[in-house]
């Protein structure tokens, strides 16, 4: 019994090493190609206790966001030769560190933070794309980095990771080698928001986004429509809708690969 227990294991062995013959190249073992897989990060923002804006219907911002992230990472996965991983798959709290360390402890390429705007003003529209800079564009683009800085988790941080200087400069470092390509990423898929909601380019702009400052890769910060703008926040909610704004996403990311490469 032992024996014919043996015999079959082998025999088992040699049917599964066969088959990856068949499907993996020679000389390229299984782990390696899986490692040669370049990592896209999409940033679900907000989540959790933190709920993010809000619109007049009762919508909430982490939700939007989720949905969209999801739907991103499917146009992505199904048609590039990319790994996407999200910072956050369900409704759950994600500190803005945690985030930018998914994007580095896995060697990004790319990563980017999709969020929904937010203003005083009920008609504001359209969509916005940011990318990193200590300097805010405008005092409005200063106002919403504060806002979106200011999550409930931040208010969880002890002392010493508020104070810790050579951790920040080292942060604004890794993300300053990388402005210009963010910038680049930003104004290709701000192109591509543009054409989707048909509506005058309100612009790729700069600010201090602390969920960028630690990302070691071109990084943008998408606010892909207004909340706060009751058609705008109707539009947001259908899932047609979220499907556009995440194919518009992803042409802008194909855009951006064909122009830059993959590195």
């Amino acid at each position: 019994m032992a024996r014919k227990r043996r015999f079959l294991i082998l025999g088992l062995v040699a049917f599964f090493a066969i088959g990856l013959a068949l499907v993996w190249p020679a000389g390229v073992a299984p782990a390696a190609g899986l490692k040669k897989m370049k990592v896209i990060v999409i940033d679900p923002g907000h989540g959790g206790l933190d709920s993010g804006a809000k619109g007049k219907f009762g919508s909430l911002e982490k939700d939007i966001t989720l949905a969209v992230s999801l739907k991103l990472s499917f146009l992505i996965e199904q048609n590039l030769a990319f790994r996407v991983m999200l910072t956050r798959d369900k409704d759950i709290d994600m500190s803005l560190e945690n985030r930018s360390a998914v994007a580095n402890n896995n060697d990004a390429v790319l990563f980017i933070s999709v969020h929904t705007n937010g203003s005083f003003r009920n008609k504001a529209q359209g969509a916005e794309t940011y990318f990193m800079n200590l300097n805010a564009t405008d005092e409005e683009t200063r106002k919403l980095a504060y806002m979106e800085n200011s999550a409930v988790e931040l208010e969880k941080r002890i002392a010493e990771d508020n104070k810790d200087d050579v951790k920040m400069i080292l942060w604004d470092m890794a993300q300053a080698a990388y402005i210009k390509q963010s910038g680049q990423l930003a104004e290709i898929i701000q192109q591509e928001l543009n054409q989707l909601l048909g509506i005058e380019n309100r612009g790729i702009k700069q600010a201090p986004f602390k969920v960028l400052t630690g990302v070691a890769c071109p990084a943008v910060l998408v606010e892909i429509a207004f909340i706060s703008n009751p058609q705008e926040e109707q539009k947001l909610a259908n899932e047609e809708f979220q499907k556009s704004v995440a194919q518009a996403i992803y042409s802008g990311l194909v855009r951006y690969i064909k122009i830059y490469g993959q590195s």
